[in-house]
């Protein structure tokens, strides 16, 4: 039965990035002509309908999405239009930086929000909990762009203590990973209260005070493991978000990560370029959210029990 349950879930995830990519394969050729767009007004028409035939633009839509997946077949994603390098080649490049951002920036993510929703929970009513409620309100509602150029104004222009712009350094991270991942860590937080605070309420945990069971352990040792369960597909939440913020945080930091290309290759119509990162940020979406999925069913045996007998 499990297998089976798995089987489907593993199905969807592929059927998913199959629409995904179709989905972008056609409107990036209906939205424009790529050579128009990068070549002069002034420019021969017959060199531009030169180029289109070299490029395979020229062909019906049918016949281009056709090649496009034997050349995906053959690992094939596409040449840049204006140096002709892989595409694969020139996201490649980007993705160790974007990595870097993301991956610290979900780091940010679990170790400011987990204790904040804890902390919140275990004092309910109080001060603390009002006021770190109220910090993450205001996380959330910020936006990404607001949020970065205001660290800017503040760290760079004001106090001179941090660089605006580069990667070379590790301090060039703060100022990103912070920006990318305060709108995550106030999800967490938020949901991590509500959960805490669902859990402290069941009736195991009364029992386990009527015992004399320290309050230390029953936070730790009960009542976080079972309030971290239904987080866990939070937590896949946040990987697409952070992939979708870097975009924005990686354009005010002038991060060189795969957001920053994205932006750059739209702008100048490098389909090939903007399929290939599309394809690989659907692809890290899909095995977030079909890990999250798994995880789920191994650790709670309510899921897996729904999942087996609904089969």
């Amino acid at each position: 039965m499990m297998i089976r349950v798995i089987t489907r879930r593993i199905l969807r995830a592929l059927l998913t990035l199959f629409l995904v990519v179709t989905f972008v394969f056609f409107v990036l050729r209906l939205t424009g002509d790529p050579v128009s767009a990068m070549m002069p007004d002034d420019t021969d028409p017959a060199i531009m309908d030169q180029m289109r035939e070299d490029w395979g633009l020229n062909r019906p839509l049918a016949v281009q999405y056709a090649d496009y997946w034997m050349g995906l077949a053959q690992g094939d994603f596409g040449n840049a239009y204006r140096d002709g390098r892989p595409a694969l080649e020139v996201v490649s490049e980007r993705i160790p930086a974007t990595l870097t951002l993301t991956l610290t920036g979900f780091a940010f993510i679990v170790i400011v929000g987990f204790p904040l929703g804890i902390l919140a929970a275990i004092n309910r009513g109080t001060v603390i909990d009002r006021g770190i409620m109220t910090l993450s309100v205001t996380g959330f509602s910020l936006p990404n762009f607001f949020l970065g150029i205001l660290l800017i104004l503040l760290f760079s222009v004001q106090l001179r203590l941090l660089p605006a712009f580069g990667s070379d350094k590790w301090y060039n991270l703060l100022m990103p990973v912070f920006t990318l991942g305060t709108a995550g860590a106030a999800v967490i937080a938020r949901f991590v209260r509500s959960s805490m605070l669902e859990v402290l309420s069941a009736p195991y945990i009364r029992a386990a005070r009527a015992r004399g069971v320290q309050e230390r352990q029953i936070i730790w040792r009960i009542a976080l493991p079972n309030a971290a369960i239904p987080t866990i597909t939070v937590l896949g939440f946040m990987v697409g978000a952070l992939i979708s913020g870097s975009i924005v945080t990686e354009s005010v930091f002038a991060w060189p990560g795969i957001g920053r290309l994205l932006i750059d290759s739209v702008t100048q119509r490098e389909l090939a370029i903007v399929q290939t990162i599309v394809m690989l940020t659907a692809f890290s979406m899909v095995v977030a959210n079909l890990t999250v999925d798994l995880l789920y069913l191994m650790i709670d045996p309510r899921q897996r029990y729904a999942a087996t007998s609904g089969a």
